[in-house]
């Protein structure tokens, strides 16, 4: 009886996130508050994450990831701009404590503009598209609406606002119950 062979597939599904990483201190900032919550709170998920402010995420068969980094690679023309980050909000749904981030002209263009090289080069390539109506950067997620509540209050005492400069986009990747590892940043002209 002859054996089957089964093809061996190079590529695979990857989860993708389209990010702003704060420059220092600022990462540092919001290094600091996300140990604070832990030390308080216990380490919870995502209370360890990198601070980022996600503009986009979706999968994608890694197959087509350098049609991705080639069409992201557009939004270079953009101009640097400044982000305002100012006070706490709570995700209640999926009990998340956040920094808020406002959304300005700047966020919305860059959402514009992704939408619109989505819909040119990436549909049907990307499953799960979706652009972050939202723009914040999680502290963590909470066990319960107690938690989330009390974190919200403890942090709202101590306030944070920074503005910062973005220069840069940040495209990362990961498989599925996987650290995000690749990493591929977008220079503002």
């Amino acid at each position: 009886m002859k054996q089957l062979r089964l093809p061996i597939f190079t590529s695979k599904i990857k989860y993708y996130n389209l990010r702003i990483v704060p420059p220092d201190p600022v990462l540092e900032n919001v290094t600091g508050l996300k140990k604070q919550f832990e030390f308080t709170y216990g380490k919870q998920p995502l209370s360890r994450s990198k601070p980022h402010i996600t503009l986009a995420s979706f999968k994608m068969n890694s197959k087509y990831q350098d049609l991705l980094i080639q069409v992201f690679d557009q939004l270079s023309q953009r101009e640097a701009f400044k982000v305002y980050i100012d006070g706490f909000g709570v995700f209640e749904g999926s009990r998340t404590l956040y920094l808020k981030v406002f959304k300005n002209d700047a966020i919305a263009a860059i959402h514009a503009n992704v939408q619109s090289l989505y819909d040119k080069h990436l549909k049907g390539k990307l499953k799960s598209f979706a652009i972050s109506d939202n723009p914040h950067m999680t502290i963590s997620k909470t066990t319960g609406k107690k938690m989330l509540y009390e974190s919200l209050q403890h942090f709202q005492k101590r306030g944070y606002s920074r503005q910062i400069e973005v220069d840069s986009l940040t495209l990362v990747s990961r498989s599925k119950y996987k650290t995000w590892e690749e990493q591929h940043d977008i220079k503002f002209s």
